[in-house]
């Protein structure tokens, strides 16, 4: 893994995302390297390098930040908008956790998505911090495809640990169904263990995403998997009932599901 420090010009960026209004990205690039993920078509990062061995550090972001929230900037944060916020170089630099504690002390609305165990370092800060929110990704609960597809992530056994031990603490958490894969993870099966598997967890609120095919993100399935799953089912008809099976168990359980998009 290739690790580069820089430095920003700025910590904080509009975001579109809904729900978001300031996206903060300690990292560009991902050692997740997850086969599916939209960063590199969208950032264009390392066009010429293999997605998930290079990461740049923002060494100076958790400084630039303090001053730019002393500026007054309002709405929500969502840290880690493109690349994960506790991926492992965050062990080292500790980006994200300064980012923290500079939110915490002046109490700004933060939303942080992860696919990461690390985050659990932190509880410290999250514990107590009620204009936060944790969002950890599970799309996939296949142990076996989810090694294939996301070979740098905790597998998804250990991510709804994570999010047990979060919602114990008293975090507010969510999860991030996504993506839903094509004939991977879109059995009906699969939706109903995973919002199973969710509740276990103590989770409160789901949202879910479908799989957005990009180009570059393509040809790494492509690349890795040969035969793609085909689905049987129009895209129409398959996002109809993967949402309606999500809707039935969310029901059963207790769950509030939001679409992401």
């Amino acid at each position: 893994m290739e690790m580069k420090v820089v430095e920003c010009t700025t910590a904080v960026s509009p975001s579109r995302l809904p729900g978001l209004d300031w996206a903060v990205n300690p990292y560009r690039g991902c050692a997740h390297g997850c086969l599916y993920c939209y960063a590199q078509d969208v950032t264009r990062y390392k066009m010429d390098t293999r997605w998930g061995t290079s990461v740049e550090v923002r060494v100076n972001l958790p400084r630039l930040l303090k001053n730019e929230l002393a500026r007054g900037a309002h709405g929500v944060y969502g840290v880690g908008t493109v690349t994960d916020p506790y991926q492992p170089a965050e062990e080292r630099y500790a980006l994200t956790r300064a980012c923290l504690g500079t939110f915490k002390e002046a109490n700004a609305n933060i939303s942080l998505l992860t696919k990461s165990a690390l985050v659990l370092r932190d509880l410290d800060i999250l514990r107590g911090y009620e204009r936060a929110e944790v969002g950890v990704s599970i799309g996939i609960i296949n142990e076996q495809m989810a090694a294939i597809l996301e070979p740098g992530a905790p597998p998804p056994q250990r991510r709804f640990e994570v999010l047990r031990e979060l919602n114990a603490a008293g975090v507010r958490t969510y999860l991030m169904a996504a993506p839903i894969f094509p004939g991977v993870s879109d059995s009906d099966s699969d939706l109903e263990h995973l919002v199973a598997s969710a509740h276990d967890a103590s989770v409160r609120t789901i949202m879910w995403d479908k799989f957005n095919s990009r180009p570059l993100a393509m040809r790494r399935l492509k690349d890795c998997l040969p035969r793609l799953p085909v689905s049987q089912e129009t895209p129409a008809s398959r996002l109809f009932r993967v949402r309606s099976t999500l809707l039935k168990e969310c029901d059963r359980w207790g769950i509030a599901l939001l679409d992401a998009f």
